[in-house]
């Protein structure tokens, strides 16, 4: 009977119990496709991440969540190799910065992970290149889907689909209260809808006022179509929303590189602090967008197939 080992992790955190929880087979081979998808719904967190061999990189990843496979979420590549490297398995040198690469539906991809006495301090992943998509120059239909009133998004910037890796709908609201106040999910299936044909699956909404005054947004991210009303912490949308911000001047670039503190998941109780650079040349264009976060490991476990 075959097992796996698993272990259980909150990401974009360092107390157990909040964050964004993960799932984590470092060993996966010999797992199919079936399995994997089976073993995510077994589990059912937002996502879980299977780790491979791999001849093109230090190891390839595959993410998924209870419904379907995705190629590049943020808090599962923080998290996986968080625990890679806290496992030992990469057999990197105990201090300094070190760069490793990941295999990934998107392509090869690098992170450095920060070691200070053999244990991981920061884990800062590289995503693939923004790609701004369509807009959403009427949004009332939109406030209305997420449950606020008319005056839920401003007029400018319109709401935009990005990708850095995933394509995710950014939306700006008035204000942290009216932010706040909206229903985790929204309408649920209405809102799923409207997204998917936007083509995305992910509302990712934030206001520029904050709880922490050491941030710089405060975030909210829905995705009732994949089977996730709210998401506590969202690595993946955090590197859209900095693209994003950077792309229409709301965060302006210091020496070539614009930093971004995005706050999530307070209103559902799993507060959560995620790091973002987007790095500009001089002409303005954006060259990297990279996503930093910790983790803390917290349930090992066994699976027999």
């Amino acid at each position: 009977m075959p097992t796996y080992r698993f272990f259980q992790l909150d990401v974009f955190t360092d107390r157990p119990l909040t964050g964004n929880p993960l799932a984590v087979f470092p060993e996966a081979t010999g797992l199919d496709d079936a399995q994997m998808q089976a073993l995510a719904r077994e589990m059912n967190l937002s996502e879980t991440s299977f780790v491979f061999p791999s001849k093109r990189a230090t190891r390839r990843l595959r993410f998924f969540t209870p419904n379907a496979e995705v190629p590049l979420p943020g808090h599962p590549t923080v998290g996986t190799w968080w625990l890679l490297a806290t496992l030992g398995e990469l057999g990197l040198p105990s201090d300094g910065t070190h760069q490793v690469t990941q295999e990934t539906q998107v392509g090869v991809l690098p992170l450095d992970i920060h070691l200070q006495g053999g244990a991981p301090q920061l884990v800062v992943m590289t995503q693939a290149p923004p790609e701004f998509g369509t807009t959403v120059p009427d949004p009332s239909r939109l406030a209305e889907l997420l449950g606020g009133g008319p005056d839920l998004i401003p007029t400018q910037p319109a709401p935009q689909i990005v990708s850095t890796g995933i394509s995710q709908l950014m939306i700006p609201t008035a204000s942290l209260a009216a932010l706040e106040a909206l229903p985790s999910g929204g309408k649920g299936g209405e809102l799923a809808g409207y997204l998917r044909a936007l083509g995305t699956d992910c509302a990712m909404c934030y206001a520029l006022e904050t709880r922490d005054p050491d941030a710089t947004v405060h975030c909210r991210m829905f995705a009732p179509g994949l089977g996730v009303p709210e998401d506590p912490a969202t690595g993946s949308a955090s590197g859209a929303l900095g693209a994003y911000l950077v792309r229409h001047g709301i965060v302006l670039p210091a020496d070539g590189v614009a930093r971004v503190v995005v706050e999530q998941g307070l209103e559902i109780g799993r507060p959560s602090r995620i790091t973002v650079e987007v790095t500009c040349a001089p002409d303005a264009a954006i060259t990297a967008v990279r996503v930093g976060g910790q983790a803390v490991t917290f349930i090992e476990g066994e699976v027999r197939l």
